[in-house]
């Protein structure tokens, strides 16, 4: 018997869940270093390239959050706070960084 059959139907979703976040994990990190390696690879300027490495940054953190600190299984308040703090905390630093740079 091969290991998929032993393993529980939620394990296997749970193992296959994982191994997709692990992979968007590593395309989000591949990103992050590549806009952050030249500082404006885009030619966008370096307050875009800036921003989206805030972006790409809080992205990782709800990856993480959602998939390996069991997020998507918690209660919805719990979910929709720990989504609202990813997005408010990166607005926030954005704009600070907007503002401090003018």
């Amino acid at each position: 018997m091969t290991a998929s059959i032993l393993l529980k139907p939620h394990a296997r979703t749970t193992t296959a869940y994982a191994i997709g976040a692990w992979i968007m994990l590593m395309i989000l990190t591949g990103a992050t270093w590549w806009i952050g390696a030249d500082h404006d690879p885009t030619g966008l300027g370096r307050d875009i390239s800036m921003i989206s490495l805030l972006v790409l940054t809080f992205a990782k953190i709800y990856v993480v959050g959602h998939s390996f600190m069991e997020l998507r299984e918690a209660a919805p308040w719990l979910h929709r706070t720990f989504m609202f703090w990813c997005v408010g905390l990166c607005l926030t630093l954005s704009v600070y960084y907007l503002c401090r740079i003018a």
